[in-house]
């Protein structure tokens, strides 16, 4: 004993530095496999042992090591939710970022195949066995235990013999061992040194797959004994669940039996840790208690839940911290249970409410089971948190509720939009059929049967708008197109049709409007349009008597913006407190259908809500029954630098009809028979000609046998659809064909739709219906733009004869981007996805484009600039002149100096065009983004 004493005293020790590293990295690899662990309240008992291992010394990091990475390893594999690792991931990020694991022979057999990890388990336990024995009698001088305990510190000593003979030889050692020591100490003490063993082995690698074969290299002599029930891997488990007394039984017979009187109090000390480790990382809440109530444990859980602290508790009688109710119901079952050994709540699962000190109330689902000592009885409480619980059943409850009550709002809705539907359809079809059997010898009333058919028409085309800004809103796809406008002339606009209802039915009718207000911002005129719409209809229709007034005030203002506050007042017939809170939601209509005669989808005040939120404000409303009410919101809009003299309305310009558009011919795309009817009767009146193609295929065969100068092509068709002919358009050789202009038509309005004609490329995007001004429009506008290039080509031609250098000046821009503008109703989305494109696909082609002229190959130099002067066209680029002169020059067959000169133009202007584009993507983006 005294050798050993000195051999610890002068043994050589890592260095304080050394083992500060080593306590550093141990704790980085438990910090990182935590890091994976998905949080939860089941996480809780794992977040303890972490912080517990965080805390121990380095020592006894390196004995709890393999126990917690086994245990953080299971718990990542298999009850992570939202992303389960496996062990290959795991363990090859250990392999790659922390092998110092390896180094420590207890971790030794997590890393190992199932046969080496058997033999590596068997050798741990008997060396462990060995090392605790010699704490008892010191250090062995028999030759066989000193040649044992050689060989089972060598790991390669087994390797040359089959897996049975090594378990056989490892239970021969075991044996051995055995009987040494029990010379020594008598058979209870060894058998409790093999006990003491297999418990701290069974914490460590019970989560390994070969734990169980430890119990094979224990003798015989062992498992015969009837004063140890020694536990296999199941019984161990059930055992951890009662060590609450069990354990303490045990140190009992321990004091009696060990020698040193210091090994007892250790053994004491491991046992009242373990057993506080199973109390405090249990997951459930556990009080334990005698026969009258008084508290004996009380584990941290308990203390979370119950917000209660154990010293607060222990020694003290349970029954105050308990409801009155329950605590009758507690006492008799303590009382019925000792006496019959049946109680109302013992081993039977109930759930409780628990008042706490803060007042507020905890739910639980509690379980008592009864525990039989020499004593008399013990109650063991087994309890968990189930607020969420309750709170998340409250709220399916309460959504299923609310589900009924949309429901019937929808159901609601379904019926007054079959109303609001079938009123227009109904004059519609009654009166086309009142005209089918007209004579028309009184050219008045049939002129006033299409006006009511037109009228109904549009009623039924704002309707289903409607419907479908609530579906993009709902969808997140409706964008907000900001421009430059005249508020005050958009308010005033707008009130001079709600003035004539209001007076119609008796009403005053006021506008106020800040002077301080400038006449032109930036922002969606059309969605502020459309959200007054909504408010001044809503305040006229449900207003009988008095007035409604909406006022425009500035309420801030900035140097780039300016925030403006509308309110719409009225005296109508009010809104009811209780339903206040309903009139934003989706179908939602506050008076029953028919009470007043109101019309209507109970969309308006949604898609109004929806509409400003969008533009960064908020739609409040005040209102009283029979009083009236107010709706007022602000919205933030950009200043203008538009004034009186340089603004021109879009809506109020005019249509350049100085060319000539009649004897155009114009390829009708499109597969509905009315449709075509309905086109082709457009391009009569304006005496041009057409043809019909009823899908893109037969459109391809018609553009061999014809040339036209315009295509109208559907989106959707069948056989082949308007995207697809047209990509084979533009993809064609044939420079007659792959030039046209195509306009794409569709009933779909959702941007997808235009994103896709612009990418197949398609030059304008309509939707149907068609609005006749719109195609009228781009019709003259293509002859313009026709013009304008004659006119060029001839000024060049004229420019050439005095010099050959044709540069475009620098200080002016080479990109017009109002014709995008115009073309695509200045959707920034879609402008920024047509100039991305450009910046895709063009630089090849104009490398092409170079190599060609320089190599003077007129057939590429053609095609190419055919190709090049569209996209250039479609950008507004004042450089497609050249290249339309480049591709006349090489049909007629032009000297290469007159190509060089031209090339030489656009290259020095090329870098600018990209530049400028480029420039015009990231304002679009930021803009965007705002």
């Amino acid at each position: 004993m005294i050798l050993n004493w000195f051999k610890t005293i002068f043994k050589k020790k890592k260095t304080h530095s050394f083992i500060h590293q080593e306590d550093r990295d141990i704790t980085n690899l438990i910090t990182f496999l935590w890091s994976k662990v998905e949080t939860s309240r089941n996480a809780s008992v794992l977040k303890t042992q972490v912080d517990f291992f965080s805390k121990s010394s380095f020592e006894d990091k390196i004995e709890l090591l393999p126990s917690l990475y086994l245990i953080l390893e299971e718990y990542l594999t298999e009850k992570n939710t939202i992303y389960k690792y496996t062990k290959r991931q795991i363990r090859d990020k250990i392999s790659s970022d922390y092998r110092f694991i390896y180094t420590y022979s207890n971790c030794e057999p997590i890393f190992q195949d199932l046969k080496k990890q058997e033999l590596t388990l068997c050798r741990i336990f008997l060396i462990k066995i060995l090392e605790k024995s010699a704490e008892l009698v010191g250090e062995f001088n028999d030759v066989n235990i000193i040649y044992i305990k050689r060989h089972l510190e060598n790991s390669n000593y087994f390797e040359n013999e089959n897996l049975i003979k090594q378990k056989k030889r490892l239970l021969d050692f075991s044996n051995q061992i055995f009987t040494k020591i029990k010379d020594s100490l008598g058979e209870n003490a060894i058998a409790n040194i093999y006990l003491i063993v297999y418990k701290k082995h069974f914490e460590a690698y019970h989560l390994l797959e070969s734990f169980t074969t430890t119990l094979h290299v224990i003798p015989e002599d062992i498992f015969s004994k009837e004063l140890t029930n020694f536990p296999s891997k199941q019984q161990m488990q059930k055992m951890l669940q009662k060590q609450l007394y069990s354990l303490e039984e045990i140190n009992e017979k321990l004091t009696k039996e060990i020698i040193e009187r210091k090994k007892i109090e250790e053994d004491l000390k491991h046992s009242e840790h373990l057993k506080t480790r199973i109390l405090d990382t249990a997951m459930d809440g556990i009080i334990l208690v005698d026969e009258t109530g008084i508290v004996l444990d009380w584990n941290k859980k308990a203390e979370k839940i119950l917000q209660v602290k154990k010293e607060e508790t222990i020694g003290h009688s349970i029954y105050p911290l308990v409801p009155y109710k329950l605590r009758q119901e507690l006492k008799n079952s303590f009382n019925s249970y000792i006496e019959k050994g049946e109680g109302q709540l013992i081993n039977k699962r109930v759930e409780t409410s628990v008042p706490l000190r803060n007042r507020s109330i905890v739910y639980v689902e509690l379980t008592i089971i009864a525990i039989k000592t020499k004593e008399g009885y013990l109650f063991n409480a087994f309890f968990r948190d189930i607020t969420n619980k309750r709170i998340i059943e409250n709220e399916i409850r309460e959504a299923k509720v609310f589900a009924e009550k949309s429901a019937k709002a929808k159901s609601i809705f379904l019926s007054n939009m079959s109303h609001e539907i079938r009123t227009p359809l109904n004059v519609i079809l009654g009166l086309t059929s009142i005209l089918q059997k007209s004579d028309f010898t009184d050219p008045k009333i049939d002129r006033t049967n299409l006006d009511g058919i037109q009228f109904s028409a549009e009623n039924l085309l704002v309707l289903i708008n409607d419907i479908l800004d609530f579906s993009k809103i709902e969808a997140g796809k409706l964008t907000l197109h900001k421009t430059d406008f005249n508020i005050h002339e958009l308010i005033t606009n707008l009130s001079r049709g709600f003035k004539i209802k209001a007076d119609e039915k008796g009403l005053t009718y006021n506008i106020n409007i800040d002077n301080s207000l400038p006449k032109f911002i930036i922002g969606d005129q059309f969605r502020l349009n459309q959200i007054l719409t909504n408010l001044l209809g809503n305040a006229i229709k449900f207003t009988h008597k008095g007035e409604v007034n909406i006022t425009v005030n500035v309420e801030k203002k900035d140097p780039d913006t300016i925030t403006t506050n509308f309110s719409i007042i009225d005296t109508g017939v009010g809104i009811p407190e209780d339903k206040l809170h309903n009139i934003f939601q989706s179908f939602y209509q506050v008076h029953e259908p028919g009470k007043y005669k109101i019309e209507g989808t109970g969309l308006g005040l949604s898609i109004s809500k929806q509409l400003i939120e969008l533009q960064g404000g908020i739609l409040k409303v005040k209102s009283e029954p029979n009083i009236g009410s107010c709706f007022e919101f602000s919205i933030t809009y950009n200043r203008s630098k538009l004034t009186s003299s340089t603004f021109i309305d879009h809506k109020t310009r005019t249509i350049d009809k100085s060319h000539n558009i009649s004897g155009m011919n114009v390829l009708i795309v499109e597969d509905n028979k009315m449709n075509q009817f309905f086109i082709k009767q457009l391009f009569t009146n304006w005496n041009i000609n057409t043809d019909i193609a009823e899908n893109g295929k037969v459109a391809l065969q018609k553009l061999d046998d014809k040339l036209y100068d315009l295509i109208l092509m559907d989106m959707h068709m069948p056989v082949m659809d308007g995207p697809e002919a047209t990509l084979l358009i533009r993809n064609s050789h044939n420079t007659k064909i792959n030039t046209i202009p195509i306009i794409a038509c569709s009933a779909d309005v959702f941007p997808e739709s235009k994103k896709i004609a612009i990418e197949s490329g398609m030059n304008f995007f309509l939707t149907k219906p068609i609005s006749e001004k719109a195609l009228e429009e781009i019709l003259y506008s293509l002859t313009v733009f026709t013009s304008k290039e004659t006119k060029k080509i001839e000024k060049t031609k004229k420019y050439e004869r005095h010099s050959k250098n044709e540069m475009i000046p620098s200080q002016e821009r080479c990109c017009d981007f109002s014709i995008l503008n115009q073309t695509f109703e200045n959707d920034k989305k879609i402008i920024q996805s047509v100039l991305q494109i450009f910046l895709d696909e063009t630089p090849q082609d104009y490398t092409s484009l170079q190599s060609a002229v320089k190599q003077y190959d007129l057939a590429i130099t053609q095609q190419k600039a055919h190709k090049l002067k569209s996209s250039f066209k479609t950008l507004g680029i004042k450089q497609a002149i050249l290249l339309q002169k480049i591709e006349h020059a090489a049909k007629e067959g032009r000297d290469h100096e007159y190509f060089l000169q031209l090339i030489n133009s656009i290259d020095n202007a090329y870098p600018k065009i990209i530049t400028e584009i480029k420039t015009k993507i990231k304002e679009l983006t930021l803009n965007s983004k705002k």
